[in-house]
């Protein structure tokens, strides 16, 4: 399977016992795309003029893009942009790229080499978001409350927005209006929203069209604006499997189409042990949770009822951070059941994080093991004779179909 985004990205052997029925459950995927493909999807966007003709005349763009937590490698298409903006008039002192990390970690020089490219880093400005600080009052109501936004992003007259369109438990699909709220807004507004969608009131993964999580962070991007949205869907290896640029809504719409058909999974039997794999999101522990997106796709369960769930994750940044569900902040609530296992057994596997780090973020009734071969044992004990396992190698991002 593969593992470790953003760190040492390769392959890595599960051992089974013989007698087991191994199935491993693929996306349908897709290559990725040639720098010709880019060039086209910025040639013809969809729902808004190209890049070119609404530069044209302005002079200083902001380009909000997302941070490491998503797992696209940005550069091919970010150099794209760049000869867009260039083509519009713009010199490199007129742009600046600001990351949207919402309540996540700043990015260090590191993880910009990484996800932006060195290009970037060398010849432009690049600032992290504060959802603390550098914030100015907008219009734009939420609740009872004026909406803050980054200064840098507001004021801008040409703002852009870059991000990756996967599976995203409480808005559908992540990216378009996302980037900006929650990506570039304050920590109150953050709190509020995840909050309604932690209570259950809105949201739900791979729905868009019914979101209302969806609908207030895009009712809300829309009156503070962005002028260009492109969005990028990585295939199986954190490539660009497809671009749709243009409007903030019909090109991320576009870009959800081709994201349900490549993401597409199907499982045409149940199993007694269900193997997710957090990569391409497996670099701490707050990430992993997105392994859990094919139990949430899925409208039938395939666990069988005395079944279990294991997780696997890298977790090379170890436990992370996060400004609002982390230990001692404003959303973190004392670890419970998780609802969708519906009773059944979790077992987390991971070699970087330690026994504390787990009890942070899960219930302690489910199992933390840091060696594959104590994992094994775990199973062994429970089951008896063949066995089917179930394995996903992109849990994150596949699309759950059941055909049985």
């Amino acid at each position: 399977m593969p593992g470790g985004a953003w760190s040492r990205n390769a392959f890595f052997d599960l051992g089974f016992p013989d007698k087991w029925k191994i199935i491993e459950c693929k996306m349908v995927d897709a290559p990725p795309i040639s720098t010709h493909d880019i060039r086209i999807a910025f040639e013809n966007p969809i729902g808004s003029k190209s890049l070119k003709f609404s530069g044209k005349g302005k002079n200083r763009a902001v380009v909000a893009v997302e941070d490491i937590s998503r797992p696209t490698i940005l550069q091919p298409v970010l150099k794209r942009l760049i000869v867009e903006l260039k083509g519009a008039g713009l010199e490199k002192e007129d742009i600046t790229f600001l990351i949207c990390n919402g309540a996540h970690p700043p990015m260090l020089r590191k993880d910009i080499l990484m996800k932006l490219g060195k290009d970037i880093l060398k010849d432009y400005r690049v600032i992290n978001h504060n959802p603390y600080d550098n914030l100015i009052e907008t219009d734009v109501v939420q609740g009872n409350t004026r909406l803050k936004i980054n200064r840098y992003y507001f004021t801008a007259d040409l703002r852009i927005a870059v991000g990756s369109i996967i599976p995203h438990s409480m808005a559908g699909f992540s990216s378009g209006a996302k980037l900006i709220l929650p990506g570039l807004s304050d920590i109150a507004t953050l709190e509020r929203t995840h909050k309604f969608a932690m209570m259950g009131f809105r949201g739900g993964v791979n729905d868009v069209e019914e979101n209302k999580f969806r609908q207030d962070l895009e009712s809300a991007a829309s009156g503070i604006g962005m002028d260009f949205f492109v969005g990028v869907v990585p295939n199986s290896r954190q490539e660009i499997a497809g671009v749709f640029t243009g409007d903030m809504v019909a090109a991320h719409r576009a870009g959800v189409n081709f994201a349900r058909n490549i993401y597409e999974t199907k499982v045409t039997s149940s199993c007694d042990i269900l193997i997710l794999n957090a990569y391409p999101k497996d670099s701490d522990l707050f990430q992993a949770e997105t392994a859990f997106t094919p139990l949430r796709a899925s409208d039938k369960e395939f666990v069988r009822k005395e079944g279990i769930v294991v997780i696997v994750s890298r977790c090379s940044n170890g436990l992370g951070h996060h400004s609002l569900f982390g230990p001692g902040m404003r959303l973190y609530r004392k670890p419970i059941q998780r609802s969708l296992l519906k009773g059944r057994d979790l077992i987390f596997f991971s070699s970087n994080i330690q026994q504390a780090e787990f009890n942070t973020m899960f219930w302690s009734g489910y199992k933390f093991v840091n060696k594959w071969a104590s994992l094994l044992s775990l199973l062994k004990e429970r089951f008896q004779g063949v066995r089917e396992v179930m394995v996903f190698p992109c849990a994150p991002l596949q699309l759950v179909k059941c055909v049985f």
